[in-house]
C-alpha cells in the first residue's frame, strides 16, 4: 500500500470536491475519502469551498491540519458547482482527476477501480478544456 501525497510526493489522483455550506459532512466525506482511497498510491483530495457561510472552510483547514493530503481552495462567493468543479480541476496537481460532491451522497469508492484502468490509456481525460500545464 502506498501512502498518500506527502508534500515530497506527486500525486496521481486528485479528488475534486466542490462544497457549499457542508460543515456537517467534510469529517464524514473526508473519512470515506481517505479508506477508500488508501491502496491507489499518492493522491491529494481538493475541496473547493464555493463561499460557505457555515464554518465549512474551518472543518476542511482543520481536517487538513491532521491529513497533508487535503488541500483547501476557497472561492470569495458562490460562484456554482461548476465553477467550483471547474476551480478543482484547475488546481489539481495529479494527472488524474476524480469529482465527488459534497454531501456524501456518492462513494468514491469506484476510483481506485478507475484509476487501476488507466495504465492502459494513452493519456488523462480532461474536464472542461484542457489543464494548464497539460500537454498534447
Amino acid at each position: 500500500m502506498e501512502p498518500p501525497v506527502t508534500p515530497d510526493a506527486e500525486p496521481g489522483l486528485s479528488l475534486v470536491i466542490a462544497v457549499l455550506n457542508e460543515a456537517e459532512n467534510v469529517a464524514a466525506v473526508t473519512a470515506d475519502c481517505l479508506s477508500q482511497l488508501a491502496g491507489v498510491g499518492p493522491f491529494e483530495i481538493v475541496f473547493v469551498d464555493d463561499g460557505s457561510t457555515d464554518g465549512t472552510a474551518q472543518v476542511i483547514l482543520d481536517l487538513a491540519a491532521r491529513h497533508p493530503e487535503i488541500r483547501l481552495v476557497a472561492h470569495d462567493r458562490c460562484c456554482g458547482k461548476s465553477q467550483a468543479v471547474r476551480t478543482g480541476v484547475m488546481a489539481a496537481r495529479a494527472p488524474w482527476v476524480g469529482t465527488l460532491d459534497g454531501d456524501g451522497q456518492n462513494t468514491p469508492g469506484d476510483l481506485g477501480d478507475m484509476l487501476a484502468l488507466a495504465p492502459g490509456c494513452r493519456r488523462p481525460p480532461s474536464a472542461g478544456g484542457r489543464r494548464a500545464g497539460a500537454t498534447g
